[in-house]
């Protein structure tokens, strides 16, 4: 399985984070804290990290006809596990990705925009943009725990490109907040493979800021 639709994603998010206003300051800086799945849940799944990436965006606005800096920091993590697609070993055959994005709220004003996507229109739009993953379509609204919380979890189906050949695949995002950050989580795996159960399990094991629950 090939990162597309997961690096896809958390270029989304970055881009759509840079997009805020109403500043004040010359230089205003907004910092996420990291976000993680804890080692018991990557054991017990069988998933492995293979990036962990601080980004941070610096680009000038437009505030009230002056020019502003924004400074935002961001963080993202990448996890797989290997299994067998079509009798085919796959080293990354599953994947799931953390992201975290500041919030940065001014004036009880979230400016985040990534705040205010469904997961609908995060897969959608990841699906306009790249292209890398073709034939999105809503499959089922679910829930499951993260971070002390039941929060909205959509799964949708699309296909991929793999080896040149076409595959099936399932996608799991969820979108929230938690402690001034925003919290993206993805899931993908190929539709043949029943990995809902260890999706629920990372989702579980997400820890930010040093919460475990």
């Amino acid at each position: 399985m090939r990162r597309i639709a997961l690096t896809a994603l958390v270029t989304l998010v970055v881009v759509s984070a840079g997009c805020t206003g109403l500043l004040t300051d010359d230089t205003v800086a907004f910092d996420a804290d990291e976000a993680s799945v804890s080692d018991s849940a990557l054991d017990s799944t069988g998933y492995e990290g293979t990036n962990s990436t601080e980004q941070t965006i610096q680009r000038n606005v437009s505030v009230g006809g002056e020019e502003r800096t924004i400074r935002i920091t961001n963080h993202y993590a990448v996890y797989a596990r290997s299994g067998t697609v079509d009798g085919v070993e796959t080293p990354e055959m599953a994947q799931f990705v953390v992201f975290s994005s500041p919030g940065a709220e001014i004036a009880n004003q979230t400016l985040n925009p990534v705040a205010q996507l469904s997961n609908r229109q995060l897969v959608e739009r990841v699906s306009d943009r790249t292209g890398g993953v073709s034939d999105v379509a809503f499959v089922e609204n679910r829930t499951a725990e993260a971070l002390g919380s039941e929060r909205a979890v959509g799964v949708f189906s699309g296909t991929t490109t793999v080896g040149g050949e076409e595959i099936d695949v399932r996608i799991h995002v969820t979108n929230f907040e938690h402690e001034s950050d925003v919290i993206v989580a993805v899931g993908v795996h190929p539709a043949e493979v029943a990995e809902t159960e260890n999706v629920d399990e990372l989702l579980a094991g997400i820890e930010h800021s040093g919460d475990e629950d």
